[in-house]
């Protein structure tokens, strides 16, 4: 191979959208038209460089079929020069991370250890990972293996398994082994750990400011136990952690001093990554288009910087989009090559990384391309993605996970309901209106019911006074935190301090009413269970671990729905805490381990 195609090997370039038409000089639009068809300009690409992989994202896989079409294209294109196929890989965490939009989407980590059975967990993996390869994809780019101890953690939450480093790890390990199992690469993220942060390294460059003590104790735990589950792949962290590197560099675009970040650092992808935890896969970085990174540095210097520092493999190494762009990876190579010849990037580390790539390849059947007929590829996709089978197995996870932390026992769960009832349901995001009506509708919901949104800046009036006065049950959808688009590839729900103000007060409003009325009032936390720590005298509290509005026609999560079937009594709650849970002041209020039954 030659050092062109050598670097090209370690690049996973995205193709979420493209503009096709854009003249040479021209500028791409900030979102172009979204991917599920190839293009001449992209085959263009594909034949141009000789690249590692490919990253899929939602808007290449709404549908099953034009996803297998997609990555078929893919891979004739890319194999017309290169005779090593493109590693084909996704975020498919289940949960609130999911790409496969018709695909079966499990209830998420921290619901997984909720139920307390890692045999689900190993389930759920290993469903994700089979369909996953049936419609050509080789990685799925988890589990996430951060420990998610800080509360306010605005990207982690209930990606995470637990605050707790042992029960992550045990069900890492479990999920590792049930993805490789069917063949198919899993990535542990976000090395060497995202949970203990209060900022999104989409949006920032988070700092980590623990002893290296706390870190060996609170986030390695996880990583060490999927390398010796057998792990293949490792994720980086855009995050700085100077007790494990305290290098300190000026950025090149703030002029600020930070601590080099992980996905950087040598001393953490090598020296302690591969030297001290023993880890011989391949390493890949976090997208690299994310605010931690291209805040600080230039695209072209921050791959130099990722390959210096003995990563294996970048995702999206540079923005494209249109035809214009394509020529900037030509200036990623270029420096690259540069860093070589001068003796920055050691050639043997470059072999190394290639070598590793192809092993990996090659234990993974990738080196070979299918040319099975792209029909037989569909009708077998179609045959494993979202069976029914599946789909039951899902709907017992979920249900089991449902949380019941707290239960009045004259106005708790489960509702006592007739013809005459009128159940009110407030909830903090409009996208879930939809959800909410298709459930009770799937649950042949005998009562009157009405759903309103309180997303916005809106103050409790008058109008949601009479709403709350006409009902005879009340449910709290509860989202204090805001949701990330880049993680959930749903919108995000209003940002900012009177954001938070009304997601806090319009919830504390109506509990008030329901508490001093007696009347039955449910807080459904939606997302992260910490929302209950807000809220200490609430009479009634239940946690569903994540929810996503319906997409492609289909429940993005089945967590809603198996809430509200425990809170009407077609269910019964199961769920333990996998986390603690404080009050506002930090003080713990509901010990991990907490959870009713009925």
């Amino acid at each position: 191979m030659s050092l062109e195609d050598k670097i090209a090997q370690r690049l996973i370039p995205d193709v979420q959208g493209w503009q096709v038409g854009v003249a040479p000089g021209g500028t791409c639009v900030k979102f172009p038209p979204d991917i599920s068809v190839t293009n001449s300009e992209i085959d263009s690409l594909l034949q141009r460089y000789k690249f590692g992989g490919v990253i899929l994202f939602a808007m290449n896989l709404r549908d099953t079929t034009a996803g297998i079409r997609l990555v078929d294209a893919f891979q004739k294109s890319n194999a017309v020069n290169n005779k090593i196929p493109l590693m084909i890989s996704t975020d498919q965490e289940g949960g609130l991370v999911t790409r496969l939009g018709l695909g079966t989407m499990f209830p998420g980590n921290m619901a997984m250890a909720a139920t307390g059975n890692l045999g689900y967990t190993s389930q759920a993996a290993a469903i994700m990972a089979k369909e996953l390869k049936s419609v050509g994809i080789h990685v799925q780019y988890g589990p996430d293996a951060d420990v998610n101890v800080n509360p306010s953690n605005p990207v982690i939450g209930a990606r995470s398994f637990s605050d707790d480093p042992i029960i992550a790890a045990a069900n890492v390990a479990a999920y590792v082994k049930a993805v490789q199992e069917q063949g198919t690469i899993s990535c542990a993220k976000h090395f060497p750990g995202h949970g203990d942060t209060a900022s999104d390294s989409h949006t920032s460059l988070p700092l980590v400011n623990k002893t290296r003590a706390q870190l060996e104790a609170e986030d390695l735990p996880p990583f060490k136990a999927a390398i010796d589950a057998g792990i293949d792949m490792i994720m980086t962290a855009h995050i700085q952690y100077p007790s494990f590197d305290s290098t300190q560099i000026v950025s090149s675009k703030t002029g600020e001093t930070i601590y080099l970040p992980a996905t950087l650092s040598r001393t953490i992808q090598s020296d302690i990554l591969r030297g001290e935890l023993g880890f011989k896969g391949v390493s890949v970085s976090d997208a690299m288009n994310m605010a931690g990174i291209t805040q600080q540095f230039e695209p072209v210097d921050a791959v130099g910087r990722l390959f210096t520092a003995g990563v294996d493999t970048v995702i999206m190494p540079i923005p494209l989009g249109c035809a214009p762009r394509i020529g900037d990876i030509q200036l990623v190579i270029d420096h690259i090559k540069d860093l070589v010849n001068d003796g920055t990037i050691n050639m043997k580390d470059m072999d190394d990384s290639v070598k590793r790539i192809l092993k990996l390849k090659m234990k993974y059947g990738i080196l070979k391309l299918d040319n099975t007929p792209v029909e037989q590829k569909i009708a077998y996709g179609l045959a494993n993605v979202n069976t029914a089978a599946s789909k039951e197995i899902e709907k017992q996870m979920s249900d089991d996970a449902i949380t019941l932390v707290k239960n009045d026992p004259v106005t708790g769960i489960p509702f006592k309901t007739t013809p005459e009832s009128n159940v009110a349901i407030f909830t903090a995001n409009t996208n879930y209106i939809s959800s909410y009506t298709r459930i009770l509708g799937d649950l042949n919901a005998d009562f009157k019911y009405s759903i309103t949104s309180f997303q916005g800046n809106v103050p409790y009036n008058a109008t949601y006074k009479a709403i709350f006065d006409s009902a005879t049950h009340i449910i709290i959808g509860s989202e204090l935190g805001a949701s990330t688009p880049a993680i959930t590839g749903s919108g995000v729900i209003d940002q900012g301090a009177s954001a938070t103000t009304y997601r806090y007060n319009f919830p504390r409003a109506l509990l008030d009413d329901a508490i001093e009325q007696k009347k039955p009032v449910v807080l459904l936390s939606q997302r992260v269970p910490y929302d209950i720590g807000y809220y200490p005298d609430v009479p009634t509290a239940v946690c569903v671990y994540g929810v996503k509005e319906i997409t492609n026609g289909v429940y993005g999560t089945p967590n809603l729905k198996s809430g509200i079937s425990a809170i009407l009594g077609i269910t019964k709650p199961k769920g333990k805490l996998p986390v603690q849970i404080p009050d506002t002041l930090g003080k713990i209020l509901y010990e991990r381990g907490t959870g009713l039954t009925l």
